[in-house]
């Protein structure tokens, strides 16, 4: 099943689903099972009616009692625990179903309400790990955690497999994003500590971090999870350019300039470091090497007495006066 087509069918539980809870006050149990939990799998591709995919009131011998629903691999045994419980009753916590799921050596567990899904991967001998929770209406946006879950991994190693790294990569990236700036402040400490440890003056730490800046937005322009196919060929095929090649744009805005040798080509300096590299790439062109872009950019902002590196992502806006010397410069 494509994520498309994944997407497409959480689109339409979604809208059954909210029906339901909208329009019954006092849900049950088993109101939730035929009405929600059945056509969340029929979306996920299993069949609730067959008893070789899905088994209702798994048995659960250890332990005594049974699960809701445990999804079957292809040797019909379950992988997959899933229990219920309704919207408004205190959710259950992961100890019991986790000791059922062990009994049965069912390595992931799902607890839901209808409304909210929460899913945890069960190791032997680890305590219970969540990989997510998520609200009904977050489940068409996130089919990249649900997909190892459709019916075609059928719970194989592979799907758990996949199930985990899309929940863990979910994990790290939210975690990054909420500490972005502390992550670059890590490093910006440990650089001062290696090139110029004890007090600082303000030049000196601007230029450490805008330095760790330039080399952070390198790293992540390189890196094969952010570089198409053929990146390093057509990398070739760019022409180097230098700060000589750029003069200041006869009709842009104060920080613009544009290409000596093509009048099309123009790089508005105001942007941050990696919108001016990616702006070089899509005009064909790039800086000689790697390390020289940083000295091609301050460059070109020197010149028009911008000075400091702009924030990646702003656009600096309208003149901005600088020095006698930025303006010698930029009259050389």
């Amino acid at each position: 099943m494509e994520a498309t087509d994944l997407a497409r069918r959480m689109g339409e539980f979604y809208a059954v689903a909210t029906d339901v809870l909208k329009d019954v006050q006092e849900i049950t149990d088993q109101q939730i099972k035929h009405w929600i939990v059945s056509p969340f799998l029929v979306a996920l591709g299993w069949d609730p009616h067959d008893k070789h995919q899905v088994f209702l009131d798994y048995p659960v011998p250890h332990e005594g009692g049974h699960v809701d629903y445990a999804l079957l691999d292809l040797q019909g045994k379950p992988k997959l625990v899933i229990e219920v419980h309704k919207p408004r009753a205190a959710p259950k916590t992961i100890d019991e179903p986790a000791k059922k799921a062990r009994s049965i050596h069912a390595p992931l567990v799902l607890l839901t309400s209808g409304k909210e899904y929460s899913l945890w991967y069960i190791g032997e001998n680890e305590p219970p790990m969540p990989l997510f929770v998520l609200q009904v209406e977050e489940l068409t946006e996130n089919t990249d955690s649900l997909i190892g879950l459709t019916v075609e991994y059928r719970l194989s190693p592979t799907g758990i497999a996949q199930v985990r790294k899309s929940a863990i990569r979910l994990a790290v990236l939210q975690m990054l994003e909420e500490n972005s700036e502390k992550t670059f402040d890590a490093m910006v400490d440990w650089v001062q500590s290696q090139v110029a440890p004890g007090a600082l003056d303000d030049t000196t730490s601007q230029a450490i971090r805008e330095a760790t800046m330039l080399w952070l937005t390198e790293e992540h322009l390189t890196m094969p999870a952010f570089s198409s196919a053929g990146e390093s060929r057509r990398h070739r095929e760019l022409r180097p350019t230098n700060p000589r090649d750029w003069e200041p744009s006869p009709t842009g805005a104060h920080g613009v300039f544009q290409y000596r040798y093509d009048n099309t080509k123009s790089l508005d300096v105001r942007q941050g470091p990696k919108e001016v590299k990616e702006a070089l790439r899509a005009q064909g062109l790039r800086t000689p090497n790697a390390t020289s872009f940083g000295g091609f950019y301050y460059a070109l902002r020197d010149r028009t007495g911008l000075g400091a590196a702009a924030k990646p992502g702003s656009g600096e806006s309208g003149a901005t006066s600088g020095s006698s010397t930025s303006q010698a410069q930029a009259s050389a």
